[in-house]
């Protein structure tokens, strides 16, 4: 692993900081046999056992051995709901689900020599792609009944899967942007919102 530190690691505490850097190590070594056996080939158990871990603290981090190749932490649908429904009593509506979303990516891994990785993989495994779009799909749906609860009209339902989308596909936005930049995954959701809200023209 390397030295590097980005400015928002150098605020955490020591716990999460170890919590964040036992992530990068599994986080890597998925890459890495990826890139030496294939998807196929690769198992959690291997894994693992390369960033000297226990399967056990795998699963803590992540649901599958797609989601830490790919770089996504595993979050069960009634924690999101529980934070979503807390910041919505806090902030409103609109704030939580943005807020929601960019923790979930602030926890997400970054290193500049994994960047690299990911994006060999990416070329090497092209179904990872998919994967990487549609993995939270139960947490979306989650979300969207949450959010439908705390708002008023016929149309709540519709204008809850209307935002939970946008907002997953800034989120995607962020992820294509950061791969592309090199550039810290919360900068670049930052980045994608503001240009979002903007109305920043693009052609």
């Amino acid at each position: 692993m390397t030295a590097e530190m980005i400015p928002e690691e150098q605020s955490l505490g020591l716990r999460e900081l170890k919590k964040r850097q036992s992530r990068m190590a599994m986080h890597r070594a998925a890459l890495e046999l990826v890139l030496e056996h294939g998807l196929g080939g690769v198992t959690v158990e291997a894994i693992a056992q390369r960033a000297g871990v226990s399967t056990r603290t795998f699963f803590n981090h992540w649901s599958t051995k797609e989601s830490a190749i790919i770089g996504v932490l595993s979050a069960q649908e009634a924690e999101i709901a529980a934070r979503l429904r807390h910041q919505i009593q806090e902030r409103g509506p609109r704030e939580a689900v943005r807020i929601v979303l960019r923790e979930a990516v602030s926890s997400t891994p970054f290193d500049a020599e994994v960047r690299e990785l990911r994006k060999q993989v990416m070329a090497k495994e092209p179904r990872l792609h998919s994967l990487s779009s549609g993995n939270l799909l139960s947490v979306q749906t989650e979300m969207v009944e949450v959010l439908a609860e705390a708002l008023e009209g016929e149309d709540a339902q519709e204008r809850a899967m209307l935002a939970v989308q946008i907002g997953f596909a800034v989120t995607r936005a962020a992820f294509s942007s950061s791969m592309a930049r090199g550039i810290d995954l919360a900068v670049a959701f930052d980045d994608v919102m503001a240009r979002y809200d903007e109305g920043d023209e693009l052609f």
